[in-house]
């Protein structure tokens, strides 16, 4: 496969499937009674859960910018593309070994419920760009030191 046709689809199928996972929920939790989390909604309020006291779910989403460095380093052929999408995986799925969840301003957390098929979707794009990041970069190795 030509290696800008594998870049190209590496970035445009993990970014449709990211947004694609927009329109799931994430996860549900205990809080005042049952509620879902969309994963638009986490995506949105990851950024800001810091102020909130919700360190832990800080660092879940820093997967969401070390994709997009992948994304970026992909784009200029450097192969560090490949560590940060590595650490944003390890992120994404530290999400799994959550009990509770930052639930309100106040630092009250609520038990997670459930995980729904928005996380497992974003999970996969994160898998897909590091599949192909793989994939790029040791054909792009072969192809690059070849005489």
């Amino acid at each position: 496969m030509k290696q800008s046709l594998l870049k190209t689809l590496t970035i445009t199928i993990s970014l449709a499937i990211y947004i694609y996972s927009f329109t799931f929920d994430a996860f549900s939790y205990n809080y005042q009674g049952m509620n879902n989390m969309s994963s638009l909604e986490a995506f949105l309020m990851g950024s800001i859960a810091v102020l909130g006291g919700g360190t832990y779910e800080w660092l879940i989403w820093l997967a969401n910018p070390l994709c997009f460095i992948a994304i970026l380093c992909l784009m200029f052929d450097k192969k560090i593309a490949l560590h940060f999408a590595s650490v944003s995986i390890i992120l994404s799925l530290s999400f799994l070994s959550s009990n509770t969840i930052l639930a309100a301003e106040s630092g009250t957390r609520g038990a997670i419920l459930s995980i729904k098929s928005g996380y497992y979707i974003w999970l996969s794009s994160i898998v897909i760009l590091t599949i192909g990041l793989y994939f790029y970069f040791k054909n792009h190795q072969e192809i690059k030191y070849e005489d």
